[in-house]
């Protein structure tokens, strides 16, 4: 109860500082580099200090990324005032083709039903081309998968959001805070996850200017499907 009366006094700051975590979490994700790609001890020690690394990484930041950050805090509390606007928006605009594709198509992108598969092509063709870049995108793209869901989880848990259809009519101000039952709504696991994979290899093949394109697109299409 007294948890439960804190978050709610004090509800905006929780949502800065998770907004705040889940920029530091991308950083920390995207700025990781592997010496060797391979599945061994020290692949899977890595998954405890890249957590500790995305907890301290701002001690470390220039002006630049408290900028960035302070850009991205500042823009999602805007649009959150517009929640219902977007909702709305979305939910008038739906097609029985648009459900199938977003359901089939850029939903599962961020399910992982997609985008895992995709990371063990990336080390299996590492492997049989003795490519050591593809196997560390792989590598890196599975941590970012996993690190980013970790920390989805625990937001959820945190914040405990009704989705749409818990309500009738629906009302996205609903926000329990840490107790049961769980609601989840927020934040979206499958954007939050599908944006990590996607920083990955952005990232790696940025030489490429098509690839953080496409990248970027898909992971905004599966948030956006969440959405629609």
């Amino acid at each position: 109860m007294i948890i439960d009366k804190i978050y709610r006094k004090n509800r905006e700051l929780f949502i800065l500082i998770f907004l705040f975590t889940n920029f530091v979490t991308v950083q920390a994700q995207t700025s990781e580099i592997l010496t060797k790609a391979q599945i061994d001890g020290k692949y899977f020690k890595s998954y405890l200090t890249d957590t500790k690394n995305i907890i301290i990484s701002p001690t470390r930041w220039t002006g630049k990324k408290w900028i960035t950050a302070g850009a991205v805090i500042g823009g999602t509390v805007l649009l959150y005032q517009y929640d219902k606007d977007i909702q709305e928006y979305f939910q008038a605009r739906q097609t029985p083709l648009g459900k199938d594709i977003s359901k089939h198509v850029f939903e599962p992108m961020g399910s992982g039903v997609y985008s895992l598969p995709a990371m063990a092509l990336f080390y299996g063709q590492g492997l049989i081309w003795k490519n050591e870049r593809s196997k560390k995108v792989a590598l890196m793209g599975i941590k970012a998968y996993l690190l980013s869901g970790f920390l989805v989880t625990f937001s959820k848990i945190l914040f405990n959001r009704h989705r749409p259809y818990h309500d009738n009519p629906a009302n996205p101000q609903i926000w329990e805070g840490p107790s049961l039952p769980l609601y989840k709504s927020f934040p979206s696991g499958h954007t939050t996850t599908v944006f990590a994979i996607a920083a990955v290899v952005a990232t790696e093949y940025k030489e490429t200017i098509w690839v953080p394109i496409v990248s970027y697109s898909l992971a905004g299409l599966a948030g956006i499907s969440r959405m629609y």
